[in-house]
């Protein structure tokens, strides 16, 4: 209540102030936590310099706990931008919160400047100036400080008509949260959008003037503005920590535009880096000018300056130079510029075509991420009691400033995953690794070390190691987590005393012929201890249909006396039915008749296709006991007689595109895998089946886009006149659908009773027929929906359901003849549809009201109040007519009218 009347006041003594004041142009709200629920805020405006009399010396920031301060102007009289009518301020102060919690920072001004072409045009000048901060005090203890992002790009910026404009806040986070922007609307009060809004390219519109707005980077480009003059818009910067939101500042900034004669330098430069940290980043940038003569300037800001300037080899270029103009930004990277996002650069060349001072600009935002470098050289070795995993020490980023470094965690996971490492992929997620250790610096004979005894006998385990990064909270907590690029990858297996299948190919396609090459590795000796188990050795090979249920391959059994001796690994199961289905192998391994263990079982790879429209989709999942990591994707092709690599897989589905329906197209598949044991094969692959379809349109096309009508807004929403009808009109859907380019028609279906009972009630023949009216009989509301189909009748799936009041229909006639005749003996309605509730009053010639009813069909047979027939006459009515029974006096309709009594 204190803040809402202070507003109050403030607003009016302005306003008595300077009833005429221009003032602001542009401003932000940030700050600084420098405890643990003390800040200290800056409020920076950019107001108009000539408008002396309402000059600033002393704003009040409402600190959103229920208190104000009115701060001093912190940079003297303000400072000036030579060339322009512009003022830059800061107001700076610090203020303790009564406890943590989420606040509400704000500043407000009687006016901005005149003139904003695209707020409240012409009269811009009496819509406050509104800015706010909103933030959340954690515990600092264990979440941290909390600081606004700084925004290090002005909120004034200049463009030129009919050339394209771009500009970026170029915000940086000193904690490392996240960023990320939306483009909204300007506010004048809290919650309150200034009124008569519209952004800029909606001044003088077309088609070459349009806005985009990147909401990652920030990138505002306007391309091109059509008219000179002032505009505003407004930037919400939101950070995020761990996926919450915890503070957002609203700029609002400003646009000048003018005519000239100009056209902005261009800056090459690439726009993504990625760098591990102590490598040198050399960063070339070339600027050059279409205006022959012209010469610029370069500057480059951004979160890289802000987190270490030391390191930078760059120096703005303040001084006009020719172009074309060549620079490099260098930056030595350290340890502790490792960040979970990137560093955002923003180069700004400016040229002097409007004066020897001033000039159009171009501007490239470049994009930095500096990640963390892999744990090195990891080795592992087996115990008694599992693995012992081993890597490099010393890490390189082990000594990083400020404790950043937080050692390191282990990850594992069944069966290999040979992915190749991306220099800017860091971490493990979506690699189908699990963390087994969460945080470990042990060291043991001059290297980092990590034993895991959680290992069953069998399978294959594979490890890797990320190194771990944080920021430190005043209580010792770590947060910002930030980890780095993934090791080499370890694999093993403990006592590898049974075989392991190395082949399940087939090699022939047929119901009755087809064949499948199955092959193993024998166990290791020591694994298997020979004088416990004794020779002679037996494998059996098994197969099975699905998992369970295995039977042994008549003639697939080999033996031998020792287990060095020379035994047969490998069989071609023939004859068989390739076509139907896959087989599970596994191979059963016996000492002397005694069953030791099986084999890992692993399946064939089998291909199954759907046909589709100009499409085939492939899949083919597979269970193997090792790794596929990559599948190749064969088509047959008639001119070479043969199949021929079509494309390589990463997952085991693939589609084949831009095919034509009704040919028939054969493909195979050749699975890529890896055990990533010692003494396995390095690669192992296998081929499917073969197998053939033939794409057909089964796809539906995309649904129409509806929209629904009627003329009810006249006379409260009532015909008094004539019966009123619902319009549908619907797009076509082939315009923004690939999967609709063959668009035949469309149905349109109807339900008297809201969103059920839908049934059919028209189908066009015609795709560009794209209309339809429909005159309901029954029920208050009509619901529709349109379906679209294809040449050969594939129907898509609904369009949105949308519904509307039926339009009521009340008319009365002008005559009645009670004379008992058997016709027009009683007095009703003409039309009445989906009235439920009237107040109709019928008055003779001296004004005394004769008859009355509230219902809809009124039913008079000529008589009076008291039973006796009126004379022969003309009588006047009133009639209030209402939609529904739930329906007020101002959602009526009034009608009213002479009835002539004929006897």
């Amino acid at each position: 209540m204190k803040i809402r009347f202070y507003i109050s006041f403030l607003i009016l003594f302005f306003q008595c102030l300077n009833v005429f004041a221009t003032h602001n142009r542009a401003g932000e709200i940030t700050y600084e936590q420098i405890g643990p629920l003390t800040i200290r805020a800056t409020i920076t405006t950019y107001t108009k310099a000539s408008s002396s009399s309402v000059d600033r010396d002393t704003l009040r920031l409402f600190w959103g706990d229920d208190t104000s301060e009115a701060i001093m102007r912190t940079n003297g009289e303000g400072t000036l931008l030579p060339g322009f009518d512009i003022k830059v301020n800061y107001y700076t102060a610090e203020h303790t919160y009564p406890g943590r919690g989420n606040y509400t920072m704000y500043f407000i001004d009687p006016n901005r400047v005149s003139n904003i072409l695209n707020l409240n045009y012409p009269n811009s000048v009496d819509i406050r100036f509104y800015i706010e901060t909103s933030f959340a005090l954690l515990d600092d203890q264990f979440q941290g400080l909390n600081s606004s992002a700084i925004l290090l790009q002005p909120p004034i910026d200049f463009a030129c008509v009919n050339q394209r404009f771009i500009h970026n806040p170029n915000a940086y986070d000193p904690d490392g949260d996240s960023l990320a922007y939306e483009l909204v609307t300007p506010l004048e009060n809290v919650g309150e959008p200034v009124p008569n809004y519209v952004l800029p390219n909606a001044v003088s519109p077309g088609l070459d003037n349009t806005i985009s707005f990147d909401n990652q980077t920030g990138n505002f480009v306007w391309d091109s503005p059509q008219s000179p003059g002032e505009y505003n818009i407004a930037i919400l910067i939101k950070e995020y920590r761990n996926g919450e939101l915890i503070n957002s500042i609203i700029r609002d900034m400003q646009i000048l535009v003018d005519i000239c004669d100009d056209i902005p330098p261009e800056i090459e430069v690439q726009e993504a880096y990625c760098v591990v940290a102590g490598e040198t980043l050399k960063i070339p940038i070339k600027v050059t000018d279409p205006d022959i003569g012209q010469q610029i300037i370069l500057t480059a800001t951004g979160g890289v300056f802000q987190q270490d300037s030391i390191n930078i080899d760059w120096e703005d270029v303040l001084q006009y130079q020719d172009t074309e103009y060549i620079d490099t930004l260098v930056w030595n990277t350290e340890c502790h510029h490792v960040r979970e996002h990137p560093y955002q650069l923003v180069f700004r060349a400016t040229d002097n075509g409007l004066s020897p001072t001033e000039g159009l600009s171009d501007l490239k935002t470049v994009s930095i991420k500096v990640v963390a470098p892999e744990p090195k050289n990891v080795e592992i070795e087996s115990n008694s009691n599992g693995f012992d995993i081993f890597w490099e020490s010393p890490y390189f980023c082990e000594n990083a400033k400020n404790n950043y470094f937080k050692g390191f965690s282990v990850w594992r996971r069944e069966n290999s995953n040979p992915f190749e490492i991306d220099s800017c992929e860091i971490g493990l997620e979506n690699k189908g690794y699990q963390i087994i250790e969460f945080s470990t610096q042990t060291l043991l004979n001059g290297k980092y070390y990590f034993r895991d005894a959680n290992i069953e006998a069998g399978k294959v385990y594979c490890y890797r190691i990320l190194a771990n990064f944080a920021l430190t909270t005043p209580g010792g907590f770590s947060y910002n987590l930030v980890e780095s690029l993934p090791s080499n990858e370890v694999c093993a297996t403990k006592s590898r005393n049974i075989p392991l299948l190395t082949a399940v190919d087939v090699k022939s396609t047929g119901m009755n012929d087809g064949s499948i090459f199955v092959s193993w590795l024998k166990p290791i000796a020591v694994d298997v201890d020979t004088i416990e188990n004794p020779g002679p050795y037996t494998y059996v090979l098994e197969y099975a249909n699905d998992i369970s249920g295995y039977t042994e391959i008549p003639g697939a059994s080999f033996s031998s006396t020792l287990l060095s001796d020379p035994v047969d690994t490998s069989f071609t199961w023939t004859n068989i039915n390739t076509v139907a289905n896959s087989y599970f192998f596994r191979v059963a391994f016996y000492s002397d008749q005694n069953l030791l263990g099986y084999s890992p079982f692993s399946e064939s790879p089998f291909l199954t296709i759907v046909g589709s429209d100009a499409k085939n989709i492939l899949s083919w999942p597979t269970e193997t006991a090792w790794r596929n990591y990559a599948y190749e994707v064969f088509r047959f092709e008639d001119v070479s007689n043969d199949f021929e690599l079509l494309n390589i897989a990463e997952s085991e589905f693939y589609e084949d595109n831009n095919l034509i329906n009704g040919e028939e197209y054969c493909y195979k598949i050749k699975t890529i895998g890896t055990y990533g044991l010692p003494n396995t094969p390095e690669i192992i692959t296998n081929f499917s089946q073969e197998v053939c379809s033939t794409p057909i349109d089964t796809v539906p096309p995309c649904p129409p886009m509806l929209d629904l009508t009627n003329d009810c807004i006249k006379n409260g929403g009532i015909s008094i006149k004539e019966e009123l009808i619902n319009f549908l009109s619907w797009n076509n859907p082939s315009f923004v659908c690939e999967e609709s380019s063959d668009i035949g028609g469309y149905k349109i279906y109807y339900s008297s009773d809201s969103l059920e009972n839908f049934e059919l009630i028209f189908e066009i023949n015609d795709p560009d027929d794209l209309n339809f009216e429909h005159l309901p009989t029954i029920g208050s509301e009509a619901c529709y929906y349109v379906t679209s189909l294809d040449m050969i009748g594939n129907e898509s799936t609904p369009s949105e359901v949308i519904c509307i009041s039926n339009c009521p229909l009340y008319v009365l006639p002008n005559t009645f003849t009670p004379n008992q005749d058997g016709a027009n003996d009683v007095f009703v309605p003409r039309e009445n549809k989906f009235i439920e509730l009237i107040d109709f009053k019928l008055f003779n010639q001296w004004g005394n009201k004769i008859f009355e009813t509230t219902d809809p069909n009124i039913d008079w047979d000529g008589t009076d109040l008291n039973g006796n027939e009126v004379d022969e006459g003309a009588y006047f009515y009133n009639c209030t007519i209402f939609k529904d029974n739930n329906a007020s006096e101002e959602e009526a309709t009034q009608i009213s009218g002479f009835i002539e009594v004929i006897r």
